[in-house]
């Protein structure tokens, strides 16, 4: 009887709709009753529609049987979707969104895992149907239904997202994970669209969502926080309107404690600002015999709608985490063939492991102790003013600060480190050490014997380094943005102005003062520094001099190397060994005090700025058919070493960008394709003797086409698509170095592959997320600049950043 009378009620209020001129007209006010300036007011499923006047009101004319809803949208605020009624004083309350204030969910949205309509992706409110651009959205009902304790294990339900090591916090701004993206690494480096520095352990409830934006996107996000392959975008929960809040404490395995607060409150009695607390403490211990975690995070921000045209905001975010430095275990580089001919000599044949399995890791060992670890506190600010210029425009004014520390120590393992040592093998047979060969060749023989030894199974070299270092970063960024009509074709318009500014402050410490003095160096280099008491014959000055000289070079080269205290085999056991000869499985602090109280400071002062303009506008050609141009032009200024002007430069670059939608059924199926630029440009590297790397930038150059869905009333969203990468400057691990993780330049990496993507609601309280990736990267021109050769070892590998 009910539905009949609704049924009956819904037929009279069309009929009384045709009968009033099919029209609809109203006032669009927000939660304080202010007009609101510029609502968009579409009919659902068309294009038709309108927006409000200075006043809020509005009006649609020519209204038909067919047209059954309003849809209502503005920065800032809740889409709205309401049935069209028999009125010509509608009255609509719109009430602050996510993006800003209120946090409301609408009943209609069941798809809770499903992509979300984001200003960030685009610098514009897009729907992802409407969008040529890819990205994967993990929303915050999917980390509250898989209780996610830290940012790292939130991005597990990214498409095509696989991690590449834990977050060590081993520089500043490193306080996350690195992470694999169609082929290269990435981290999450953006809070609500701008660089910041994000922490692994952040609680799960200040995050709305996690933006993975696939490709390159250096023409809305320049080279400051932006990978070529993709970049993680952090999106925070806001202050919204009214008293409320939630604490909750998690517990789990291997001593998993959580304690967090999520608490709103209004500051003044009517209209606003608003407050909003998220805190947090977390300590986790490790799976493995050693390994901890403490983070304290807190993050206050306020938001303050001053009148229906201006909006200010303002976040804060302090976090502090301690922690072990998670095992990283470095596999061979050398390979099978290159071991093989360095240990014939000595009639070793080396067994390299080609998987995990043949290396057969202890997996709950750690390598190291609780008593080596690291200190990273980071504190990132926003201000964000927005203000309605016109019924089209809005400026949007931002300013966002970094700055973190890194304190402790750092330690990493490398298998085939003892090939080091290999290098006193030349000289057995350098002519000008001829003469004194029969006195050094009975020194130097036991030890590559026992190098060789070493290198013949899996030997990891622990190595340990000493950092100080803190940095900060400045940028303010200006954008206008605009919904409006050049003739009869809507234009979605965003242009910008972005200034970045990156300094550095190192004082770190690297260097091995122990290697010499241990008893077949302190034996060589006796030797070298006082030949004469060596040699029964008399020599001459020159020839002292040069052997003298020889043994400092000597001495000098290896004390150079980083510091190594144990081999340990894959198993963790310590391997006894002349060059270690205080070898120990769990090494004290206090033991490298020892060590580095003698290995002098590095301190080094880099910094760079950045200048960039760029502009994007989403034309509609027809209803269903859309095209994206975009370009930027950044200016680049690298003072690098503040110390040495020779690694100064400044670098132009210009990164268009091109994508096209059509939509074969409106809202509901859109195929596309886009073409994206991107570039990251490279930090100097400064070497242990003073010397400086400037590399060229990395640039890439992206082509992908696919599909997009939202079908069944929003129940199953669907995402296919394919895409080719190719990046020219790549820098890697040069394969060559045997104790260190020395860099050089890759002339070309292609990584092409394809992504799915799909996100079901098949019935209430069922939701289903699946995804499948696949990604094809080859390094395909191994020709290096700095190597000063064609890295053939390379040539056709698959790059170590790739991830699976």
């Amino acid at each position: 009887m009910k539905g009949i009378i609704t049924a009956i009620f819904t037929f009279f209020i069309m009929a009384n709709l045709v009968a009033q001129g099919n029209s609809i007209s109203g006032t669009v006010i927000d939660s304080n009753k202010e007009p609101i300036i510029g609502v968009t007011i579409l009919i659902e499923g068309t294009n038709k529609g309108t927006q409000t006047d200075f006043d809020g009101k509005f009006e649609i004319k020519n209204i038909s049987s067919n047209d059954k809803k309003l849809v209502l949208s503005y920065i800032g605020y809740k889409t709205k979707i309401i049935d069209i009624v028999p009125t010509n004083n509608l009255t609509i309350i719109l009430y602050e969104g996510n993006e800003l204030l209120q946090e409301i969910k609408i009943s209609s949205r069941n798809n809770k895992f499903s992509r979300k309509k984001t200003a960030y992706v685009s610098k514009l409110p897009l729907k992802d149907i409407e969008n040529s651009q890819v990205y994967s959205t993990v929303t915050s009902e999917l980390l509250e239904s898989q209780i996610i304790t830290n940012l790292d294990d939130a991005l597990n339900n990214a498409t095509g997202i696989s991690k590449l090591w834990e977050a060590t916090g081993r520089a500043p701004g490193e306080g996350t994970g690195y992470f694999a993206t169609r082929g290269f690494a990435t981290q999450p480096q953006l809070v609500d669209g701008m660089p910041g520095f994000t922490l692994s352990a952040v609680d799960p409830s200040y995050i709305e969502r996690i933006e993975v934006v696939k490709g390159p996107s250096a023409t809305l996000f320049g080279s400051t926080a932006t990978s070529l392959g993709g970049l993680i975008n952090v999106v925070t929960k806001k202050p919204y309107e009214g008293f409320g809040g939630s604490v909750s404490y998690t517990s789990g395995s291997f001593g998993t404690h959580r304690i967090s607060a999520d608490i709103n409150t209004p500051l003044a009695k009517n209209g606003g600002p608003y407050l909003r607390i998220n805190t947090s403490y977390l300590t986790q211990d490790s799976f493995q015999d050693a390994g901890f975690r403490k983070t304290f995070f807190v993050a206050p921000s306020i938001s303050y709608r001053v009148n229906n045209r201006l909006n200010l905001s303002f976040g804060f975010e302090y976090a502090r985490t301690k922690q072990t430095n998670p095992s990283m275990l470095f596999v061979n580089r050398l390979g099978q063939q290159r071991l093989t001919a360095m240990l014939t000599p000595f009639g070793l044949t080396p067994k390299v492991p080609t998987n995990v399995n043949e290396l057969n890791i202890d997996p709950k060992k750690s390598y190291t102790s609780n008593d080596i670890f690291l200190t990273s506190p980071t504190f990132n600010t926003r201000t964000i003013i927005d203000y309605k210029i016109s019924d089209q425009w809005t400026s949007q004014t931002i300013f966002a600060s970094s700055y973190s520390e890194a304190k402790g120590y750092y330690q990493y393992n490398i298998d085939g480190g003892a090939a080091a040592i290999m290098q006193l093998a030349p000289l057995l047979s350098d002519p000008r050490l001829a003469a004194v060969s029969p006195i050094i060749t009975p020194i130097i023989t036991p030890m590559l014997v026992e190098s060789a030894s070493l290198l013949s199974s899996p030997s990891f070299t622990r190595i340990f380094d000493k950092r100080d270092a803190n940095a900060t970063n400045y940028n303010l960024q200006q954008n206008f943005i605009g919904d409006f009509k050049f003739g009869d074709l809507r234009n979605r318009f965003v242009g910008g102005l972005d200034f970045v500014s990156r300094s550095q402050h190192s004082r770190n410490q690297n260097g091995n003062p122990t290697i010499t003095t241990t008893p077949g160096f302190a034996q060589l280099l006796g030797f070298f520094s006082n030949p004469q008491a060596s040699i029964p014959f008399p020599l001459d000055p020159a020839t002292i001099a040069a052997l003298q000289a020889t043994g400092q070079q000597i001495g000098a080269s290896f004390n150079a190397f980083p510091y190594f205290d144990a081999f340990l085999d894959a198993q963790g056991n310590v391997k006894t060994s002349s060059f270690t000869p205080n070898a120990v499985y769990s090494t004290t602090q206090a033991n490298l005090d020892n060590v580095f109280n003698t290995v002098p400071v590095r301190d080094v002062k880099t910094n760079s700025k950045t200048f960039a303009a760029y502009i994007s506008n989403v034309l509609n050609i027809t209803p269903e058919l859309t095209v994206n141009l975009g370009a930027r032009l950044d200016y680049f200024d690298q003072n690098g070493n503040e110390a040495d002007p020779k690694d100064d430069y400044t670098k132009l670059t210009f990164s268009p960008k091109i994508g096209a939608v059509y939509q074969i059924i409106p809202n509901k199926f859109s195929v596309f394709s886009n073409y994206q630029t991107g570039f990251i440009n490279i930090n100097p590297v400064i070497e242990a003797d003073g010397t400086t790397k400037n590399f060229k930038p990395s640039e890439a150059r992206q082509f992908e086409t696919g599909v997009k869905t939202n079908l069944f009333n929003n129940k199953l969203n669907l995402g296919v698509s394919y895409y080719h990468i190719t990046v020219n400057n790549r820098t890697t691990t040069d394969p060559n170095a045997f104790l260190t993780t020395n860099q050089i330049d890759i002339k070309e990496v292609v990584s092409k592959g394809v992504e799915l993507e799909a996100n079901s609601n098949p019935f209430a309280g069922l939701n289903i997320r699946a995804s499948y990736s696949y990604n094809d990267s080859e390094i395909t021109d191994a020709n290096s600049e700095f190597a000063k050769r064609n890295v053939v070892e390379l040539l056709g590998r698959r790059p170590e950043e790739a991830g699976p």
